[in-house]
């Protein structure tokens, strides 16, 4: 039986990826999807963005990593510096890698679409929270021009919250992955 694992949100924290890393060798996880903010609010980025190329399976673009290739404005001269000083951590190679990542990634589990992303299927920093009314949490279900197909999906997983949930919506499943 082959075992997956979705982790999210690591930001630098290099000692937990670490940590989850172990914890997920020991249960023989065959697969990780990373979603997205890997770098960031953390001092160990380029550590962590390493760890994250070579264990992971598929890896998505975070907030994060729009706001640190400059796809996303600063709100303040401190989330410049904080993102100047995440580009002095890293490689041109390693920021090409954070550019050419996905918005989404879709696959079929025991007949349903699962659709895997950072935030939102509209909105890389959208936030849907875990006590939001069951219109925003069905959103997540719908497909956007960010989606690979444009099915309802049956399963979505997705981070940027740091909140771990889980809801059954009208026979589909939502999970945030958490932090």
């Amino acid at each position: 039986m082959e075992r997956i694992a979705i982790i999210s949100d690591i930001h630098g924290n290099l000692e937990a990826l670490k940590a989850v890393l172990e914890d997920m060798r020991e249960r023989r996880v065959n697969k990780i999807y990373c979603l997205g903010d890997i770098i960031a609010k953390g001092t160990h980025s380029k550590e962590c963005l390493d760890l994250i190329f070579k264990d992971c399976e598929v890896v998505l673009k975070g907030n994060c990593e729009e706001i640190l290739v400059g796809n996303i404005a600063m709100k303040s001269d401190l989330d410049e510096a904080r993102r100047a000083w995440n580009r002095n951590k890293l490689s041109d190679e390693d920021l090409k890698y954070l550019v050419s990542l996905p918005y989404c990634h879709e696959f079929y589990l025991s007949g349903r679409l699962v659709r895997l992303f950072h935030a939102t299927p509209k909105n890389i920093e959208g936030i849907v929270g875990n006590e939001d009314d069951i219109e925003s949490l069905y959103s997540l279900f719908l497909s956007s021009e960010n989606t690979l197909s444009q099915e309802k999906a049956d399963i979505i997983v997705y981070g940027h919250i740091h909140t771990q949930s889980l809801h059954r919506i009208y026979n589909r499943c939502v999970l945030n992955a958490g932090s």
